[in-house]
């Protein structure tokens, strides 16, 4: 009762969607894995305590030229008496530096609105210092950034959430209310094709906040056909994750995961839901699909069930050569006598009786 304690927080809202929803991790990823795409995502923490966060949020990015990309996001994120609201504007821009290789910047800028309900709080109204009080408000704006090097299916890069340090984080004691410290966070990621249908995508993220503890999240993440798919997510923090989802309709994507800790407040705390749901158009590089064929970029063929096509590169360098003619010594006219060219067999990718 005699010495005060000061007791310290997370200041935004940590999801696990990122795998399927990478711009909300950092702006950096717009145009990464959809050339458009829009998403909505509710996330539920601690269901089996009373007054637990609740986070709701939407967000999307569209091509507006050839490699610049716009995005925005609107997050609420409510715990308890305390609600906070941030929306925000972001450019991304990919440079191609060489065959399959990008470099990526993403800037943004976030408007952060704060509120402290007074009147909901088990609190005496009448007191002098509360009388006439009924919220605490605040409103302050800050930036993000992010930097990432993609070559292939593999990227590495980081940035920062929140580059400002409010004014408010310099005070101490109850005077620092609504501060926000810098954070940063690195990523790292690669996609493997194992049999042309099957992939793994193995992520790694590490945040970091000023004054506070780092965090690792270790993902994976199986997928089929890219239609359906298994993850599962490890915290340093003592969580544990597992998620499922896949394409609905051709541009409709879901996903859900459930989370669970060990230790501490994990214990009895219910575990955490979150959904996403998003429309999605697929990037231009990678993988095309048409009338249910498959192309495999790194095979280079079409393949649709058993049959196997050339790839369509060669369909279109390949060029049909032009039917000769001559006069015969009758002097018959000369579309009546043929010179049929040689036609140069074409090769099949595997196994001649492939053809039959």
């Amino acid at each position: 009762m005699l010495l005060p304690l000061i007791f310290q927080a997370q200041q935004q809202p940590l999801g696990s969607h990122y795998l399927v929803n990478p711009y909300s991790l950092n702006p950096v990823f717009a145009g990464h894995t959809y050339d458009r795409a829009f998403f909505m995502n509710y996330r539920r923490d601690w269901v089996g305590i009373p007054g637990s966060p609740v986070t709701i949020q939407m967000n999307g990015h569209r091509r507006i030229v050839e490699g610049l990309h716009i995005g925005g996001s609107l997050l609420g994120d409510q715990a308890d008496i305390f609600y906070r609201l941030r929306a925000g504007l972001s450019l991304t821009y990919r440079l191609q530096t060489g065959d399959n290789q990008y470099l990526i910047l993403g800037v943004g800028g976030n408007m952060f609105q704060s509120l402290i309900r007074i009147d909901k709080a088990n609190v005496d109204l009448q007191d002098p210092v509360l009388r006439d009080l009924d919220r605490l408000l605040n409103t302050n704006f800050n930036a993000s950034f992010g930097l990432m090097w993609q070559y292939d299916d593999f990227f590495i890069g980081g940035g920062s959430p929140l580059v400002l340090r409010t004014r408010e984080a310099y005070y101490a004691g109850t005077e620092g209310l609504f501060a926000y410290e810098r954070a940063w966070d690195a990523f790292a990621g690669n996609r493997f094709d194992i049999d042309g249908y099957w992939e793994f995508c193995p992520t790694l993220l590490y945040r970091k906040t000023i004054n506070q503890p780092s965090t690792f999240d270790f993902s994976l993440m199986f997928s089929y056909d890219r239609r359906l798919w298994l993850g599962a997510l490890y915290r340093t923090t003592g969580l544990f994750g597992l998620s499922v989802g896949g394409r609905i309709f051709d541009r409709t994507v879901f996903h859900y995961t459930y989370e669970a800790g060990i230790g501490g407040i994990n214990l009895g705390s219910g575990g955490s839901h979150e959904i996403s749901i998003g429309f999605t158009r697929p990037a231009l590089a990678g993988e095309t699909r048409n009338n249910g064929i498959r192309y495999n970029r790194k095979k280079n063929y079409y393949q649709n069930g058993n049959s196997t096509k050339l790839r369509r590169d060669q369909h279109k360098t390949e060029k049909k050569p032009k039917e000769k003619y001559r006069r015969n010594n009758q002097g018959q006219d000369r579309n009546t006598v043929k010179i049929k060219p040689y036609k140069t067999p074409l090769q099949p990718r595997y196994a001649p009786y492939e053809r039959f």
